[in-house]
Formats: structure tokens, sequence, C-alpha cells
């Protein structure tokens, strides 16, 4: 969906820091349900615009001014504010705190002592701490009429955030900048009685908006979240460096330089709780420059983005097209030698985009450079703690729905293994690339033409043939146009910084990278016009039910031996994970062995059967040994086993057991197998490139498109 709009009055401030003015518009609507206390998104067009006629944070200003302060205390809901003309490129210097305890809303979670787990209380006031500026109800602050735009930036003696706003945000044409959400003591704001709330929240130290931030045309920029590093539970964590909100609407904007600190770190860009209370199932980022920021933690997760998919029990979306997600940074708090043990129960995942629940759409987007450190460590099931670029949640429930990436750039994205303390800091005894990890979706679904350089499927949900499932196949890739092993010097060429914003991701520049223009093998690659990409689903039929699809495993082997030509795979895979599972745990004294469903101990292929329940089964030991059958088969397939022999089939690419392995072995339709019946179908979507690219020039600038958020052509 395109729609023109004028660009008069918003290049100049924007192109202070060298992004280029764009002047389409793509994406998803703003518009959206009316929840939280600010009512609906927008502007109500029967009230007058206010507008603001001074720099100075006066609290009381005199007759006839009227400053930012006046006009957002003034302002009923849904009213512009606007800017004099002769503000044009000015700085709001902020001084004075609007709001010592912020009251907004924010998840509230119980423990559960019995069982040892933590669950959703719900949703209620709660205490965020300090803002310079807050407004209960939906605020409109347009400088779309300023050719440069207007900055806000908090200079008190005090931390505060910039913003905070209990309602609906709608930012054209300003910087948001300065910020700085300390945690402190919290009060009672009149909280539910279930929340033990300690700390304030030092969420969003730019904007922290509980409710739609529509934004357009910004520039987020050095904006730092601290939370307490000596808590490590969801309260004590720092989310959103220079945005944290219910819902996240964002074109044309910058978002760089941010920091994130405490016990718990996410999103030092922007976080996204998706959609919790307002009604909109889709935050979208489009066209728009996430760098450079910065996330430390215990726990820490998604350098650039970070995504909620709605929280616990939902399933929302996350959309980013046409934007750049470079060089931000994930690492660990530094610690004395005598408190390294502790990064042993450490988290680093997603260097520049991570999603823990929901949806998640990446579409003609470049996500290079990005890094994650982090002390290594495995868990059940060889669960990793560290993930590069793009990474998902490796949730113990079906907390992930599906990743799709289509006519994007990922490369050049690192995991860094630290080994130790040394004279300056942390050791990195290891560093390798790592770009795409897909965790425990559903479906990994790629729409084609993308360039990335590693992609790891090792814990996507394993095959489950349940009848209705469709859900055997669930690596959709390669599709059409689709490269692997690409590095940076291969699709990247110049970068373009910005000549304002500094800073605090990667450091290969002092100043903040904007976007890369694409180059190589990402040329002139991506159809002009819409196309298909064609996915394979399967699902076994008959009476199986929940434990009745034991005859699959066995017959997984026979099929691969028969149709690949492996003459003793079936028997010498059999006798390899029959060993593996007479000590599952080699590093646990004794012999430690899987149960099933039935408690009989699985010590045949036969008894690691698959035993449900269909919501939270990759959490329940006794699918372990299904779960392991799979990932055995992987490693099987790549030659990592060495009693097995698969050379004529090591070479499937990352996917391994993808749609035309699938195809290969079953078939379109029904087919019959010893008592056991697969089905197989195949399922067409249409593909729609987009339109234009993060500069607003028009793609395609020649027969074909290129790959990434930017189109090469004259204009370069």
């Amino acid at each position: 969906m395109v729609s023109k709009r004028s660009a008069d009055g918003v290049c100049g401030r924007i192109r202070r820091i060298a992004l280029l003015c764009v002047v389409v518009l793509t994406g998803v609507s703003a518009c959206g349900g009316g929840g939280g206390s600010g009512g609906e998104a927008g502007v109500d067009p029967s009230l007058p615009s206010i507008v603001v006629n001074s720099l100075l944070d006066d609290v009381a200003p005199a007759s006839g001014t009227v400053t930012l302060r006046s006009a957002l205390a003034s302002a009923q809901t849904r009213q512009r504010i606007t800017f004099d003309p002769a503000l044009n490129g000015g700085t709001i210097d902020l001084l004075h705190i609007g709001q010592e305890h912020t009251v907004l809303v924010g998840e509230v979670m119980g423990f559960d002592d019995a069982n040892n787990i933590s669950y959703l209380v719900g949703y209620f006031d709660r205490d965020y701490g300090t803002s310079a500026l807050f407004a209960n109800k939906a605020v409109v602050i347009d400088a779309s009429n300023l050719p440069d735009g207007i900055t806000i930036n908090w200079d008190g003696a005090e931390s505060a955030r910039v913003l905070a706003v209990a309602g609906h945000l709608t930012l054209t044409n300003v910087s948001i900048t300065g910020g700085n959400s300390v945690f402190d003591v919290a009060a009672d704001v009149g909280q539910h009685p279930e929340d033990n709330q300690t700390s304030t929240l030092a969420r969003g130290a730019g904007l922290a908006v509980w409710g739609i931030a529509t934004l357009t045309d910004c520039a987020i920029y050095n904006n730092h979240a601290v939370g307490d590093d000596a808590d490590t539970s969801r309260d004590g964590g720092a989310y959103g460096g220079g945005v944290y909100a219910d819902t996240v609407v964002m074109d044309n904007c910058v978002v760089s330089g941010n920091t994130v600190y405490g016990g718990g770190a996410a999103g030092g860009g922007v976080f996204s709780v998706g959609g919790r209370d307002t009604g909109v199932n889709v935050s979208s980022i489009t066209r728009s420059s996430i760098t450079e920021n910065r996330i430390t933690g215990l726990f820490a997760y998604g350098g650039g983005v970070y995504s909620d998919g709605g929280g616990i029990g939902l399933s929302t979306r996350i959309h980013v097209e046409n934007s750049t997600i470079a060089r931000n940074l994930v690492e660990p708090p530094e610690l004395p030698a005598f408190l390294f043990g502790l990064l042993d129960i450490g988290y680093w995942r997603g260097g520049g985009l991570y999603m823990s629940n929901g949806h998640m759409q990446v579409q003609s987007s470049t996500i290079v450079d990005n890094e994650v450190l982090g002390k290594p460590r495995t868990s059940e099931l060889e669960k990793a703690n560290m993930a590069g670029g793009i990474a998902a949640t490796i949730g113990n429930a079906h907390a992930v729905e599906d990743m799709i990436v289509g006519h994007s750039i990922v490369v050049g994205n690192t995991v860094h293994e630290i080994g130790g303390i040394g004279p300056d800091g942390y050791t990195v005894a290891s560093v390798y690339p790592h770009d795409v990890f897909t965790g425990s979706v559903f479906d990994f679904h790629s729409l084609g033409h993308n360039r990335i350089g590693v992609i790891d499927f090792s814990q996507i949900l394993v095959p489950v043939g349940e009848p209705g499932w469709a859900s055997l196949s669930r690596k959709h890739y390669p599709q059409a146009g689709d490269e692997h092993g690409v590095t940076p010097g291969d699709v990247l060429g110049n970068a373009m910084l910005s000549d304002l914003v500094r800073s605090s991701g990667v450091e290969a520049d002092p100043f903040a990278v904007l976007y890369y223009q694409p180059a190589g093998s990402a040329l002139d690659q991506v159809p002009g016009e819409s196309y298909n990409v064609t996915e394979t689903y399967g699902e076994l039929v008959g009476q199986q039910d929940e434990g009745g699809n034991h005859l699959l495993l066995p017959l997984m082997l026979d099929q691969i031996q028969t149709v690949y030509g492996q003459p003793d795979f079936a028997s010498e895979f059999r006798s390899y994970f029959q060993a593996f599972l007479q000590d599952v745990d080699p590093d646990t004294a004794g012999s430690q062995l899987y149960f099933n469903c039935d408690s009989l101990v699985v010590d045949t292929i036969e008894q690691s059967y698959w035993c449900g329940p269909s919501q939270t089964w990759p959490q329940q030991e006794y699918n372990h040994a299904y779960i392991e059958f799979w990932h055995h088969l992987d490693a099987a397939l790549t030659g990592e086993i060495a009693e097995v022999n698969v050379d004529q089939i090591a070479s499937l690419g990352p996917a391994l057991i993808s749609d035309d392995v699938w195809t290969s072995l079953f078939g379109i339709g029904e087919s019959h197998h010893n008592g056991i019946t697969v089905r197989l179908y195949e399922t067409t979507l249409g593909v729609i490139p987009m339109a234009t690219d993060q500069l607003g020039n028009p793609r395609s600038a020649n027969l074909h498109g290129d790959i990434g958020a930017i189109e090469m052509g004259d204009w370069f």
C-alpha cells in the first residue's frame, strides 16, 4: 500500500544527519483502536492548533509566551501543538521535572513457588520514575512546518526521560535527546495488590508511551536507560533506550546512539510491547535507521530493536521495511574477576533485531555489522545462550509464531565469545558470523532474493505430523534468488554516516551509520513486479492423536536411505542414536535416560515419540527424545556425526530438510508406507516488492530492483 505525501518543510534537519528526505509513505496505518487513556491516535480537526513561540522551559511563562511545557499542559486530547517559524532548527532545553513518579501501564508478574515459575498477573498502573514532560492524554507535536525541525533536549540537573505519554503520541519532525531514565525507589501510585514493585521502571529514556507512538521524520538519539543491575527480574530490567511504546509506528526516523544498562536490558533503540492495549496488532518500522545503539546486561536482547509480540498470551506482529539496522551492540556488564562466574547464567541475543513472541517480517532491509558479546554455554537440547543479527527466543512453549525475510541483506553480524578477564576488560576467545537465528519459531518463510551470511535453524520447532497441523516442513528456505554464505564485501558498498549523532554501538566510526549502498550480487536482483513463491506443508493422515506418530521417525530414516542412495544410513543412524539414548547427559555421573509419556525408558527410536500437549509440548521432558532425534538427524545430514557417511547429501544448505527435501522423500499428495500415510501439499504465496527504498527513491532503478534498504540509481 503506497500513498504520496508532500515533502515540503521536512527535509532540512534530516539532511543535517545525512538521511535524505523521504517522500513516499509505506507500511501499516497508524490508526487503530482507542486503547489507553489518551483516546484515538491522530489529530482532532475540530480543535485549533496551539503554537509554541518560545524555546524556554518556563513553568509559568509570561502572558503571550507559549512554551512547549505550557502547551502540553493546556492542550486537549489530540489537539495539535505546532511551532512558530522563528523557532526553526532550535533546541528546547528542558530543565524541570514534570512528573517525579510517572504513572504508565506495565506488566505485573507473579511467581508460583510450588512450581518455580513466573506468571503474568496482568497490565496495571506502575511507577516509571521521573519524566521531564508528561501527559495523560493523546498528544500531537508537529514541527512539519519547520524546515530544520525542533529538538527537545533534557538538560536538567536530575535524571529524567524526555517525554512520557499515557495515551497515544504523534510526533513529526522532532528530535528527542538527552534523556536519562535511571531507576530509583518506587512510590505507591496505586499498583495492583500483587504488584511488589520496589524500583521505578527505567523504560523509554527518550520516549515512554503507553499507547501508539506514531513517529515521522524524527531523530531519537543519545538517550540512556539505567535499570537495577542487582535485580535480574523483569522489574529490574531497563527497556528502550530511545523509545518504549505499546505500539510503535515509525517512518523515516533515525534512532541511534542510545544505551540501555541493567541486570536485564532490551531494545537499545526501540522496545515495542506490541499492542497490548491499543488494539493495533502490528508495530512497524519503515524507511528508518536503527543504528549504533548499545545494551549492557546479564540478560540482554535486541541491541537495535526488541519486539515483545504483544506480551504473554498474545501473538502480534512487527514489520521492518526499507530500513537499516546496523552496528548495534549487545554485551554483558563489566565484572571483577571474582564475579565473572555470574556470566554462566547470562543470555545475550539479537544484536540487531530480537523477538520474544509473535510474528516478525523483514523486507527490503539491511541488517549488518551488529555484534553480540557474552560468555557461551548451552542448556538442555543444546540451546545456545547467544545469537547474532536477527534472533528469536528459544521458548519452552509455542511463543514465536513465524519469521519472514525477503529482499534483505543480513550479513556481517557476529557473536564474540568471551573467555576471561584481561587487563583491558573481557578477552575474546572466539568470533564467528551469526546472522539469522530462528529460535523456536513455528515456521521460517523466505520471500526470496535474500543475501544472508549464516542462517541457523538449529532450534526451530521440529516436525510434528499431527493431522490438521500442517507442520512437517517448517523451513521454507531457500526460495528463488536466495543466497547464503555471503560476506559483507559481496553485497555492501559505501556507508553513509551522520554528522550529528555519535556512535554508542560497535563504533566502527565516531558517528552513527545511517545506511549502506548495496553492491555486488545485491544489485539488480528483485523482480520489478509481483511474483509467487511456493511452500510445502505436510501432515500424517489417520487416527494419530497425541503420541501416535511413533512410526514417522523410522520412516524418515528409511526414506533418506532409499531416496538419497545411502545404503546403510538407517541402521547406522539407529545404532548411533540409540547409543546416545543410553546416556543423554554424559557430563553428569551415572546413566541419564529419557522417559516418554507412557513412563517407559526411551531406548529405541520407536519409543521416541511425540506426546503433546498441543500448547506447551517443547517444555515437557517426555518430548525431548523426539526433539533430540530431529536435532541429531540434522547433525548427521551435515556430516557432524562421524559414524554416518552422508557425503552425497551434505550440501543440502542450512535448511537441510527443506521443502524440496520433503517433496523428494514423499512427493506431493498422499503416500502410504507400512501403516503410515503422509500427505504433502503446496501453497503459493504472492510477493509484492517495495515501491520505494529507505530514501524515498523509486524501486526499481533498472529492470530489476536491488536487495537491501537502498536502491542504487542515477541519484548516487
